[in-house]
């Protein structure tokens, strides 16, 4: 198909050549990246470790694992736990927590934005079709 020519209704666009860069945080072994990021962002939208890990495809215990292993890496608990109850248990970022999803979305973008530059300069227009 010529790019002059209009695309079918519904017919799937044609992917263009980019980065995607994705950050990794590590002390002796690689301890947190995009999955326990995006955990936490559930976690703080749920209020749940359980629906967290539900909206995931987790299991409880894989979230609770992967939380866990941060925390002992950073020296510092990410989440407060809420056990069940009357008013049901729960779970909510700590201020750490709060602080390095911050940092790490922000880190994140800096990295992309800098990948895009780098793709600018080193390919040019070669990545649009």
């Amino acid at each position: 198909m010529r790019n002059d020519k209009k695309r079918k209704a519904g017919a799937p666009q044609e992917a263009i050549l980019h980065t995607s860069a994705q950050v990794r945080l590590a002390k002796e072994d690689i301890f947190f990246g995009p999955g326990k990021a995006m955990l936490m962002e559930y976690i703080e939208k749920t209020g749940s470790m359980q629906e967290a890990c539900l909206e995931m495809g987790l299991s409880y215990s894989k979230g609770a694992k992967m939380i866990k292993t941060a925390e002992k890496q950073l020296g510092y608990r990410l989440l407060e736990r809420r056990i069940g109850g009357s008013g049901g248990g729960g779970s909510r970022l700590t201020e750490e927590g709060q602080d390095l999803l911050r940092k790490y979305r922000q880190l994140t973008r800096r990295v992309q934005e800098d990948a895009d530059r780098a793709f600018e300069e080193i390919f040019g227009n070669a990545g649009q079709a």
